[in-house]
């Protein structure tokens, strides 16, 4: 599995209190402050969408958003070219796995700290849902097993100790995707810190 274009969303817990509307001047205060770790560009409103991207920040390597697909607000981190590569300038599919989550997880630490949120907003650490956003990649059997192969290795530090499913989600015509789920909600900032910052990420 050599695509770049993978897509992680982690879900808002049920008794977040927030509209999508309120990530507008959030995201516009992300880019006049360079809140990440990557060039920030422009803000998209794609409220009027149904079930849509929402409210999108679009950066160089990746699309921040918060979503609104199948009616579950939640941050999608949308990978569009590689990004952050290790010291040979190539990264594994692990380590590119490790990296979309990570930079997922660091945008949702910010925002839960959002002070215009007050608090609001927290997201579940138990369920998430991982795709590969490109269409040249087969989504037969064995890309699964490939995809579940790389990706066991992030989970293990992710979820250490602790239960973690992957079910294929979608059809055979769909592109592979995968939801997991794990036996450990625990909070976000301590869920990015298990991933640390060793060889996996210089």
């Amino acid at each position: 599995m050599e695509s770049v274009k993978i897509d992680l969303k982690l879900f808002l817990r049920d008794d977040a209190r927030v509209a999508v509307e309120e990530f507008i001047p959030v995201f516009h205060d992300w880019i006049q402050h360079q809140r990440l770790d990557e060039l920030l560009i422009d803000v998209v409103d794609y409220r009027h969408v149904h079930n849509g991207p929402g409210v999108m920040l679009i950066a160089h390597d990746a699309h921040y958003a918060m979503d609104m697909a199948d009616g579950r607000m939640g941050l999608l981190y949308s990978r569009r070219r590689e990004t952050h590569p290790t010291r040979n300038g190539i990264q594994s599919v692990t380590e590119r796995l490790q990296s979309v989550v990570q930079c997922a997880l660091t945008a949702c630490q910010l925002l839960e700290a959002e002070p215009s949120l007050q608090g609001r907003l927290r997201f579940r650490t138990d369920e998430l849902q991982l795709r590969v956003n490109d269409r040249l990649v087969s989504p037969a059997p064995a890309a699964f097993d490939d995809l579940q192969a790389h990706l066991g290795p992030v989970l293990e530090r992710l979820y250490p100790d602790h239960q973690v499913q992957m079910e294929r989600c979608g059809g055979p015509m769909s592109r592979l995707a995968v939801k997991i789920t794990a036996s450990d909600d625990t909070d976000m900032g301590r869920l990015h810190s298990r991933l640390g910052h060793d060889e996996w990420s210089r």
